[in-house]
């Protein structure tokens, strides 16, 4: 076996060497990147040489009398021509590949085992060809028919240049009533996603007249341009960085997702969807390939015998991979813990927490990669606290993982008090789970989903381990007292208060400054300058720093090249709808837009007396700092004067999630059994979780900054949000959400969210925020159907919204036209109340027309002459009437309290 003594002492470097074949799985098919740039018969790359690379990489159809998945030829003239922008693949330490500086048997190289996939030979070929398999679903003869197959031209009547990929989310259906079409085939689907890099408007579909070009001229034109910028963003990944594969490679893994995942991975023929893109195909085979391949080297069967399984699928039974799940439980009790000084510093305190859940569950995710030996690749999902790694079923991975759930629980009993924590949860699988069928027809995948869900439950119900009649009972001393920003954790020195809460503090300032981190282990910490940017408290083994690119580029540049800077995430926003989420590092989602003064909002301050007076412990009200929430409060104000302002001080939280997300990922992708080519797989289920994800992670940061730049996230991501903002505008905010959502989904009106509103004062207490919120959802959720709201005591279903428009509009016209009173229409919450009432019980329900007809005529602004005044009494009984209580009933509370509040 080629590359087994690279290590110091002799011994494989199981890291790099797992970096190595993680590489090598996810840039298997980059070749479908490559070949979509060009016409084959203009190759850049020259005839002969694609003509050679074809002969050695692709299945002959003996039939036909051509050769099929060229794809697999680009793959390695991809590599020919990047080799020199990545670390090292073909001298040197190469393990467990072939290394031609040591003179091995180059037929093992990394660039055959990416490349040979579709006409495997050695071990390392048969390790990526297999996962390639799992994570599409194959059946063994589903695959030899698309092995086979040409795929030149789709179904659609499209080209495999032209054809762009489908909305997963437009085909899911739930059998809700009305429910739509099912969409089997490509050509009943009505969007696509458009040939552009990852960003926040990238991730939404367009119509397919308009995404998919109509010559193949036009197609290539459309890749060769995202492949430059592709080329372009692997240079801007740091050359220090090279030298440490698990770092390059975690860069490079968000490179590919930004290019890559508007791509389809396999062309609409032969039944197939193109409903995965490139990415999401290729990280799934990517984790799958090193499981497998550490499977095998642990148990010493990496020979012909391996080989001849494989191929026959005669250990598909075998139980060789195992799922690991992680969850941050206690997110709402940590966020939103309380203290004597929490509302004080509300904000800044909220950001460093909610930063923290993030990025604790990061730093979790790593500590289990490191001590399995895994790169980043083997991490298929990390969003809302959750994550997912595929390793290795062994012993010795079962073991570290035990462990390390002690390590977990001691970290958050010590720093905690236990009131939040990281369960761990895993699931032994075998090949067969991935493809294969029960014996009554059913999906294997489907029950190895269902086994992974219930896992983690589970894992859920048996937090610390307290169960176990051994649980000891924690001493807690408070010398010092209790810390000021959180009751229940004990103070550590005089100024009354602990680490945890210092580094929240620290996070909510350094936020301002930097958009990058950098992870070192504990004992490589006083390798990092800079001390003031330094987080206070060792997690899981990690000290974090805030840094500048310039200072990653610059002066931690050795931190890389001697091993000692084990990540750099950049978790910055864009700048614009449509800027490309590449700068040049691993990216992150730990990061939610957060208010800032602007420069006209110093002006206001100072010539206006906006924002009223502030606290000494609030930010210097200078641009580019953050605003508090009494900041935000007073957004929705109107000047009326020079130091006058109309409209109620208010904040509005706004808290949702995704309606029936168990059923989208039990059943959604779910087909006929008969249908062996569109079932639920692994590559699916990662590409559902992470286009979940993106529409709250990705896509509503940017949008709060473009058009709701006075919105603070407290977090977002998953299938849920919570936000705090001015108590109108983000009233706005929530229609347009529920609406971009829809638009995201590919107007399949069985994916929607629900979501509660909640007005409060600025200086309410940030636990009562969460509480009230919470209860607000869940009246909203409770209404038949779901795809609600709850505001001001009414649940309403999201499309009452131009209802609400017209009722508020015509408030403002009658106020206006006939001069009425604030209290003149602040009567109308009486008569709407009657109104609600059951008239059986209540007969004075049915008497509010009558009250409101009467009290129209009495007021003093109508018309004298007989005519017009009864056309007035008509016109004021129609809007408030006929519209507000008989037409929108409880919902007219909302147009109602959005008048008075902004007559304030």
């Amino acid at each position: 076996m080629p590359g087994t003594d690279n290590g110091k002492d002799g011994a494989m470097n199981l890291l790099d060497a797992s970096s190595r074949v993680g590489f090598a799985a996810i840039v298997h098919d980059m070749g479908k990147f490559a070949q979509r740039t060009e016409s084959r018969d203009k190759s850049r790359f020259g005839a002969d040489l694609l003509d050679g690379n074809i002969t050695v990489y692709c299945p002959f159809n003996k039939t036909g009398g051509f050769h099929t998945r060229i794809h697999a030829a680009y793959t390695a003239l991809a590599f020919d021509e990047l080799e020199k922008r990545w670390p090292d693949v073909i001298k040197g330490d190469m393990a467990p590949f072939a290394s031609r500086s040591a003179g091995e048997n180059i037929t093992d190289s990394l660039i055959n085992a990416a490349a040979a996939h579709h006409k495997p030979e050695t071990f390392l070929q048969w390790v990526v060809a297999t996962a390639d398999r799992l994570a599409s679903g194959f059946e063994r003869d589903t695959f030899e028919e698309y092995n086979q197959a040409s795929g030149e031209k789709s179904e659609t009547g499209k080209t495999f240049y032209q054809s762009r990929m489908i909305p997963l989310l437009e085909e899911i259906s739930l059998g809700e009533a009305p429910s739509p079409k099912a969409k089997t085939k490509p050509g009943d689907f009505n969007f696509c996603y458009a040939l552009k890099a990852l960003s926040p408007a990238g991730i939404f579909p367009v119509a397919k007249e308009t995404g998919e070009p109509g010559t193949d001229a036009a197609a290539q034109a459309e890749y060769a341009a995202l492949w430059q910028q592709f080329v372009d963003g692997l240079d801007r990944i740091p050359k220090s960085h090279r030298t440490s594969w698990p770092l390059w490679l975690d860069h490079f893994d968000s490179l590919w997702l930004t290019f890559t995942h508007a791509i389809p991975s396999v062309p609409a023929f032969k039944g197939f969807k193109p409903d995965v893109s490139l990415y999401d195909h290729s990280k799934a085979v990517a984790a799958l390939a090193v499981a497998l391949w550490r499977h095998a080297h642990a148990a010493g069967g990496e020979d012909a015998g391996a080989v001849a399984a494989m191929r026959e699928r005669s250990d598909f039974d075998e139980k060789k991979l195992l799922l690991i799940q992680g969850d941050f439980f206690g997110i709402q009790d940590f966020i939103f813990a309380e203290g004597g000084q929490t509302n004080r510093n509300a904000a800044k305190i909220l950001r460093g927490r909610s930063f923290q859940v993030s990025l604790f569950t990061e730093l979790a995710a790593l500590r289990i990669l490191e001590a399995l030996e895994l790169p980043s690749t083997s991490q298929i999902l990390n969003a809302a606290g959750k994550f997912l790694i595929v390793a290795p079923n062994t012993a010795d991975v079962v073991e570290k993982l035990k462990s390390l759930q002690k390590e977990f629980d001691g970290w958050f009993l010590t720093h905690s008090f236990g009131l939040a924590g990281i369960g761990l949860a895993w699931e032994a699988a075998c090949c067969n789970d991935f493809t294969g069928k029960t014996a009554g027809g059913e999906s294997r995948f489907n029950g190895l989903m269902q086994r992974i869900f219930r896992s983690l439950d589970l894992a859920k119900h048996q937090r610390y381990d307290l169960c176990r009649g051994d649980t000891p009972v924690l001493e807690a001393e408070f010398p010092n007292g209790v810390c000021q920003w959180n009751g229940k954790l004990p103070a550590d020195r005089g100024e009354s208060s602990c680490a945890l809460s210092r580094d929240q503090k620290l996070i909510g300032d350094r936020l301002v400054k930097f958009s990058r981190v950098l992870i070192v282990r504990e004992e490589d910490a006083d390798q990092l300058r800079n001390t003031d940017d330094v987080l206070e408290l060792p997690v899981f083994g990690y000290r974090v720093m805030f840094a500048g690119d310039e200072d990653i580029q610059g002066k931690f540049g050795p931190l890389a090249e001697t091993g000692a800077l084990r990540r750099c995430w950049d978790f910055s926003l864009p700048e614009s709808m449509d800027e490309p989420l590449w700068k040049g590092y691993a990216r992150r989602w730990i990061n939610g837009y957060v208010p800032r003064f602007s420069d006209s909002d110093v002006a206001a301050a100072a010539e206006l007396k906006k924002y009223g007076a502030r606290s000494d412990d609030d930010d210097a009200l200078e641009e580019g700092r953050f605003k508090t929430f009494n900041d935000i409060a007073w957004e929705d104000r109107e000047s009326v004067s020079a130091d006058k302002w109309r409209g109620q001080v208010a904040l509005m939280v706004l808290k949702g999630d995704v309606d029936n997300l168990g059923k989208i990922f039990e059943k959604g992708l779910g087909l006929s059994d008969a249908d062996t080519v569109n079932r639920p797989t692994f590559a699916k289920m990662a590409a559902l979780s992470r286009q979940m994800n993106a529409y709250f992670a990705v896509y509503l940061p940017a949008l709060c900054r473009e058009a709701f730049p006075n919105t603070y996230t407290v977090f977002a991501g998953g299938d849920d949000f919570f936000l705090i903002g001015p108590w109108h505008s983000t009233q706005n905010l929530a229609w347009q959400m529920a609406g971009d959502f829809r638009r995201y989904a590919a107007e399949n009106r069985e994916l929607h969210f629900s979501a509660g509103l909640v007005m409060k004062k600025p200086g309410a207490p940030v636990y009562a925020l969460a509480d009230d919120a919470e209860e607000a959802i869940k009246s909203a959720k409770r209404l038949e159907g779901k795809n609600a709201f709850s505001l001001f005591g009414a649940v309403e279903h999201w499309d009452i919204k131009e209802h609400i428009d017209q009722a508020d509009a015509g408030i403002e016209e009658i106020k206006e036209q006939y001069g009425l009173s604030t209290g003149f229409i602040y009567s109308m919450l009486n008569l709407l109340e009657m109104s609600l009432k059951d008239g059986r019980r209540h007969p004075e329900a049915h008497m509010w027309r009558s009250k409101l007809y009467y009290r129209a005529a009495r007021l003093p602004g109508l018309p004298k002459d007989r005519q017009n005044r009864r056309n007035a009494i008509t016109h004021i009984v129609m809007i408030l009437g006929d519209t507000g209580i008989s037409g929108l009933k409880q919902a007219f509370r909302i147009p109602l309290f959005n008048h008075f509040y902004r007559q304030r």
